[in-house]
């Protein structure tokens, strides 16, 4: 590509990202503000509203109540497809970043805690969704994508229902000044098991449609994975922490993570997720597996958060948020039998984690307050929902439709949580939310 070409690319892409980053603040706050949703619903939405699903559907109807048919082009003109390719690589950028903050913020103490409530509901909370997946399955895979692998598509939706967002959740909590109470604590720990087993089921699903379901592939595979994730805890994780503390912890406390050390953390991060790759599963996986092995250092976790936090949830996540809008098509439904099955998909969702919660809770004394709430903050799928979902897409285990019945459902439980929340908080918590 020539400088002139490399100019005019680069200008586009500059456009869409502007447009991204407005449109993701903008839909973010706003409903925030009108509609009490945590921020994230807002910046999914904005994907969504870019898409093909609400602006897409808007050109098209002015095009043809004014007859000008260059307004029905507008989004194939703001999202041309030869910037698809570039602006899928900041999403999958912004994607390692977040999931290696993520790591790096998973606290494997609520994994020891031995709360009876923790345990009930992370059991409660997986068996349940996996059931309701069994159940709808097979008829979902027979009407809808019939030519993909039966056993690889029935494991991957059982796993989009069963995972929570723990970030998002994570963020909640903060809004509403509930991430410190015994509630917060709770819910937490239960979403930090959950997402674990999540994670592990969606790699296996990974490792087993890249292999083409070969299972002595497959446990090679696992076994190589697990021998990575060793030595990043025993030996990786250690020594660069040693050396933080060696030699970068007293000046990062006044000036932040020093550019060496930056520049050793970048390149330890990105041969990581390309050994996971060469393993054969997504490069993100490697990304929070390294995360993992630093989320002891804590001066490391703030250093981090406190350079690129903001630059990553502002600037990147959103690029993800909007590809997957863009890959949404609402209009693609168009019989009776689809929205049924997107019906379908949600009500299990809701049922297998919501019910699942609940009862795992009241079967350990909680009030019926304290397990809805607990029920509402693990129903969100939200941004991890979405990574699950994505990755089901590009392993070709869902077709466009159900992929937009399942973006649906991410979208739907996300938006149910605050209302929710706010509905079933103890009289005590709802003083600490903010008005």
């Amino acid at each position: 590509m020539n400088p002139i070409a490399i100019e005019g690319h680069l200008t586009l892409v500059l456009i869409q990202w502007m447009i991204i980053i407005a449109a993701a603040w903008t839909f973010g706050r706003l409903g925030k503000k009108f509609l009490h949703q945590p921020l994230a619903v807002g910046e999914i939405a904005a994907g969504i509203i870019l898409g093909p699903s609400v602006l897409g559907a808007m050109c098209n109807w002015l095009a043809l109540q004014f007859n000008v048919p260059d307004i029905g082009n507008l989004p194939a003109k703001i999202f041309p497809h030869e910037t698809q390719t570039s602006m899928q690589l900041l999403g999958k950028l912004g994607l390692i970043f977040l999931l290696f903050q993520v790591g790096m913020e998973f606290d494997y103490s609520h994994l020891r805690a031995k709360s009876k409530t923790v345990t009930s509901v992370s059991i409660f909370g997986m068996v349940m969704p996996f059931f309701c997946g069994l159940a709808i399955g097979p008829w979902l895979h027979k009407t809808f994508a019939p030519e993909t692998p039966q056993f690889g598509f029935q494991l991957f939706l059982c796993v989009a229902l069963s995972i929570s967002a723990l970030p998002i959740m994570g963020r909640i909590l903060l809004e509403m000044n509930l991430e410190r109470t015994a509630l917060g604590a709770m819910t937490v720990s239960t979403a930090a098991i959950d997402d674990v087993i999540g994670w592990v089921l969606l790699g296996v699903a990974t490792v087993l449609a890249t292999n083409k379901f070969d299972w002595t592939n497959l446990l090679l595979q696992i076994t190589a994975i697990v021998v990575f994730f060793v030595l990043l805890q025993k030996a990786i994780g250690p020594a660069l922490r040693k050396f933080w503390r060696r030699h970068f912890h007293d000046d990062a406390q006044e000036r932040g993570m020093p550019n060496s050390f930056l520049a050793l953390l970048l390149v330890a991060l990105f041969a990581s997720c390309l050994v996971t790759h060469y393993l054969g599963i997504f490069v993100i996986f490697g990304a929070f597996l390294f995360g993992t092995c630093l989320h002891q250092e804590a001066g490391i976790v703030k250093a981090w958060r406190d350079r690129f936090s903001g630059v990553v949830l502002v600037a990147f996540v959103p690029v993800f948020f909007t590809n997957t809008g863009l890959n949404t098509k609402i209009g693609g439904l168009q019989t009776t039998e689809a929205w049924l099955a997107c019906a379908l998909i949600l009500t299990a969702a809701v049922v297998g984690k919501l019910g699942g919660c609940y009862f795992g809770a009241r079967l350990t004394g909680q009030t019926p307050r304290e397990a809805g709430s607990i029920a509402a903050l693990m129903n969100t799928r939200a941004l991890m929902g979405l990574i699950a979902i994505n990755v089901g897409l590009e392993l070709k285990l869902l077709t466009p439709e159900l992929f937009t019945m399942l973006v649906i459902m991410a979208l739907a439980t996300t938006a149910m949580c605050g209302p929710l929340l706010r509905w079933w908080l103890p009289p005590e918590l709802k003083k600490l939310v903010p008005r």
